[in-house]
């Protein structure tokens, strides 16, 4: 059995009701949107967001309908907003297979992603519950700000690491956040307590999240199914070039800075070793994971708080 089998095991019948209920609500009577539709799901991913949002509702009481209707909206805006990211981008690929901008041209993207998002605002309607509906809703705003902060920040020659961490936390550390949120907030037993910690949970998985993501574009050896250095070349930010950037001297400023304008992603890496940014990076994810750690220490023993504990090792354990 592998690690993630593992961790979803005490919600392997939850997973399987949400697969159901997220291909049913995706059903369309247009030709060109089944296309869509069926070339996304070709690829489910790792269902992590999901599995967070049931193993925090059965920390939390148990899965209700509510919480598969919210696992199901939250899983739509999140591979809406992948659809749309891939048309700003311009990438030609999403988890090895050709993105759907590549696939379909701009114009059938935009509208394809446009119905992942209605699609996912009616499962939040339909769970009946106006906390899920705001989480959703409000997750669609944030993870736009993000987006538009990024491009904005990225522009800035004085970014600073408060910045960086504004940043990941309207984009991946909001999904994260949401998805441990709407499993207390549709939880058997609900209370403003668990919501709150789990919501905090979540923001601090999202980050060690990010923060390991950055440090695999960074190896040259990873299995992430992309190139190395591919932040780089997209002129994203990441915390262990942040770092080195900001503890290096005016000249040595100056050539980081010609190197991300040539997307010299060999001298990035070596200078961002040379610089202390791989360490400093780790420290700071350490530092996350024992806050998430902490929050989960107030829960009562169990195979879900085991799960969860499991959970949060093996993202920063991955390997892509």
């Amino acid at each position: 059995m592998t690690t993630l089998e593992k961790i979803s095991l005490p919600v392997a019948e939850d997973l399987h009701r949400f697969k159901i209920a997220y291909r049913q609500s995706l059903h369309s009577s247009n030709p060109l949107l089944q296309e869509i539709v069926a070339h996304v799901t070709k690829s489910s991913g790792k269902m992590m967001r999901p599995i967070l949002v049931f193993l925090s509702a059965q920390l939390c009481g148990g899965v209700t309908e509510k919480t598969i209707r919210s696992a199901v909206a939250l899983e739509l805006l999140h591979v809406a907003s992948l659809i749309h990211d891939d048309v700003v981008d311009n990438s030609a690929e999403r988890r090895g297979l050709p993105s759907v901008m590549a696939a379909f041209e701009n114009k059938a993207a935009v509208l394809g992603g446009d119905f992942f998002l209605s699609t996912a605002l009616c499962e939040a309607v339909a769970s009946q519950t106006l906390g899920v509906v705001e989480t959703i809703s409000n997750l669609g705003k944030i993870l736009i700000e993000g987006e538009m902060l990024q491009l904005t920040e990225s522009r800035n020659p004085s970014f600073k690491e408060e910045n960086y961490f504004s940043i990941i936390k309207c984009k991946t550390a909001a999904l994260f956040s949401a998805s441990s949120k709407l499993g207390a907030i549709s939880a058997a037993n609900q209370t403003s307590e668990n919501v709150e910690k789990l919501t905090k949970l979540g923001e601090y998985i999202g980050i060690c999240f990010q923060i390991k993501d950055d440090l695999l574009d960074l190896q040259p050896d990873n299995e992430t199914g992309k190139p190395y250095g591919n932040d780089i070349q997209e002129g994203k930010i990441t915390l262990p070039l942040l770092y080195s950037y900001n503890h290096a001297s005016e000249e040595e400023r100056k050539y980081i800075s010609e190197c991300i304008l040539e997307k010299n992603v060999d001298k990035i890496i070596q200078i961002v070793n040379e610089n202390g940014g791989i360490e400093y990076a780790n420290m700071i994810l350490g530092r996350y994971y024992s806050k998430a750690i902490k929050i989960l220490e107030e829960f009562p023993a169990s195979p879900i708080k085991d799960s969860l504990e499991l959970y949060i090792e093996y993202l920063l354990s991955r390997k892509k």
